[in-house]
């Protein structure tokens, strides 16, 4: 199970904020490795990246955790702005991982930040398609969603959302919490979310709750791990890309 999200508020001012959110639960066969983050920070471009599915790449003539890979990559990367960033990611994992991986497993990126005050740029680097199936395309592209497409869609005072991984999870559980929670916020005696700080914590309470539930009730987990003896025949969960936190679901 791999449950990532991005949440951008306030686009267009001055104190906007993006917020990423993911689970911590890697499975390695059957041993659960939970030490490997799936959330990181771009200082350099004031952004942050996370991903989701395959949790391994090919290191020689073993692997290594996607995590490690993504440090060396994040701390060695020169690119100026978010898109080189995002392409440089797309061509590095192209050259990286192998290409029956690559025709195989689903993995993706989210690469989200503020490239200039209040103007956030949100990438999405995979190798699937957009559809329900989520099949793989054989290999990595980056492509920008926000300013592109979404920006202008996104009414006054919305936030952006963004997800990948187990999409249930997204779909009957986030936005509920936003529904049925965000209101009493409102009240005048709860605060607010107008701070960053603020944002963070609602955010990773919303994961939290989720990640709990998973824990005692799900039967499996989707982050993939290629396997040196057989295909993984593991389920694949369906991606939703960008849609308003409180707006009817739709699929990119």
């Amino acid at each position: 199970m791999t449950l990532l999200a991005t949440e951008i508020h306030k686009p267009g001012q001055r104190d906007a904020t993006v917020v990423f959110a993911a689970d911590r639960r890697i499975t390695r066969g059957i041993v659960r490795d939970s030490a490997q983050p799936k959330v990181f920070r771009i200082p350099r471009l004031s952004a942050g990246l996370g991903y989701f599915g395959l949790a391994e790449v090919p290191d020689g003539r073993t692997k290594q955790p996607m995590a490690a890979w993504l440090k060396r990559f994040i701390s060695g990367c020169q690119a100026p702005t978010l898109g080189a960033f995002a392409a440089d990611l797309a061509a590095n994992l192209n050259d990286l991982v192998p290409r029956r991986w690559r025709r195989t497993y689903v993995s993706g990126f989210h690469v989200c930040g503020l490239v200039a005050a209040g103007h956030p740029e949100f990438w999405y680097v995979r190798n699937c398609d957009d559809t329900a199936a989520q099949k793989p395309t054989g290999s990595y592209a980056a492509r920008e969603d926000f300013q592109r497409r979404d920006a202008c869609r996104l009414g006054t005072g919305k936030v952006m959302v963004y997800r990948n991984g187990d999409i249930r999870a997204h779909v009957l559980a986030w936005g509920k919490i936003d529904q049925a929670l965000l209101g009493l916020l409102q009240a005048p005696d709860f605060k607010g979310l107008t701070m960053t700080a603020a944002y963070v914590r609602w955010v990773k309470f919303k994961m939290g709750i989720i990640a709990d539930f998973y824990e005692p009730s799900a039967r499996y987990q989707s982050s993939v791990v290629p396997s040196t003896r057989s295909r993984s025949r593991g389920r694949r969960a369906a991606v939703e890309q960008g849609h308003p936190a409180d707006g009817p679901s739709r699929r990119s």
